[in-house]
């Protein structure tokens, strides 16, 4: 199984964060989250490479980590570069199922992804910690049914699922939960993991910018 990891960085990315962030602190920040969730499927048992596809042209770090494929994209369109990838790792790399994660998760580990794809059958759907947004989507076969990526995509992937006449699973997997999308997420991930490099990362900003918010434990 590949893992398909969407990256747009800032400032096109994580632009909900920009009313609290400048894009250096975003870049930052999105970059850190990035190798944390690479890093997780890199040491998982049962990922055999990632596929990280972006439009930008800053990966060379994450380019030489083991079964790592940056996939180049013209598209800042979410669905459009998830399905393309697929697409890809079906095609080129004779791939049987995906697993698409976003880029945005700070609390994975190897054993939340290896737990995640021992509970799979043909698809896996991980919600976020509101059912309402998707986490995570396991496809067997890669685009076994139509992406939609706005937020609140959860119940539609579900019945895009549905209507491909698969019989989709629902799995809740609390690290998978939390998404870092606006900067009360972010307060929610300081909080939550202290010491997770997110959290080590923003405290490192507030020191060096006083007009950010103090981390308070």
């Amino acid at each position: 199984m590949w893992a398909i990891v969407p990256y747009k960085e800032p400032p096109f990315g994580k632009t909900r964060l920009s009313n609290r962030l400048t894009p250096s602190h975003r870049t930052v920040l999105a970059s850190t989250m990035l190798e944390n969730v690479v890093d997780a499927l890199v040491q998982s048992e049962q990922i055999r490479g990632i596929l990280l596809v972006s439009e930008s042209s800053n990966l060379t770090e994450f380019s030489l980590k083991e079964n790592v494929i940056i996939l180049e994209t013209q598209t800042t369109n979410l669905r459009d570069a998830v399905t393309q990838a697929a697409r890809f790792a079906y095609k080129q790399l004779s791939c049987s199922s995906t697993f698409i994660v976003p880029a945005d998760l700070p609390l994975i580990s190897p054993k939340d992804v290896d737990f995640a794809i021992t509970q799979h059958e043909r698809v896996t759907i991980i919600p976020d910690a509101r059912f309402k947004g998707t986490n995570g989507i396991i496809a067997t076969p890669p685009n076994a049914f139509d992406y939609v990526f706005n937020g609140q995509s959860y119940r539609q992937h579900q019945h895009n699922a549905q209507v491909a006449g698969l019989n989709p699973k629902s799995l809740q997997i609390e690290a998978f939960s939390y998404d870092v999308d606006t900067f009360d997420d972010l307060m929610m991930i300081v909080q939550l993991r202290p010491e997770s490099r997110t959290a080590a990362v923003y405290r490192s900003l507030t020191t060096s910018d006083s007009s950010l918010p103090a981390y308070n434990k």
